[in-house]
């Protein structure tokens, strides 16, 4: 996935700005997919600006990758999300490009990494702001899951490990 988060350049609707910077994120699961989009990005906007006389610099940072979960750590460890979640209250969601600082553990050891759901009861998800928006309200109740889910998988983690 390819985002431009910001475009800055110019003062006024009637003038060509002499500088304009672009910033996004790319997101991919696979390494040499990143490099390739990389590539053709740098060609692409060297040439739309070389065909209009102008220059431009591309440039990577790199930050975080995509965090996925080892689908043998988070089918074992399933069961115990389910358990402290309550029926009806656990759902496994399939790939996204969320990037965290987690992915760093990740690429050093499996990682499980959840999302714990702190919308209010009664809030229709489709309208609730997200994590990145002021609006954003944490159902504070709910971090009390979040502890009995990290102290259930480490238990429940421990247990399987010693057998």
């Amino acid at each position: 996935m390819i985002t431009v988060g910001t475009i800055h350049g110019g003062n006024r609707m009637n003038i060509v700005p002499e500088k304009v910077e672009m910033m996004g994120t790319v997101r991919t699961y696979d390494e040499g997919m990143k490099k390739d989009i990389h590539a053709r990005m740098k060609r692409t906007t060297e040439t739309i600006a070389a065909s209009a006389g102008a220059e431009a610099t591309f440039r990577v940072v790199e930050l975080y990758n995509a965090t996925v979960n080892q689908p043998a750590l988070t089918e074992k460890m399933a069961p115990t999300l389910r358990r402290v979640a309550g029926e009806g209250n656990w759902l496994a969601m399939p790939k996204a490009t969320a990037s965290e600082d987690f992915s760093f553990y990740q690429e050093k050891v499996p990682g499980l990494f959840f999302n714990l759901g702190v919308t209010p009861k009664g809030t229709d998800l489709a309208k609730a702001a997200s994590n990145h928006s002021p609006e954003f309200y944490v159902d504070e109740p709910a971090l009390v899951n979040g502890v009995r889910a990290l102290s259930n998988l480490t238990v429940d983690y421990m247990t399987m490990a010693q057998r």
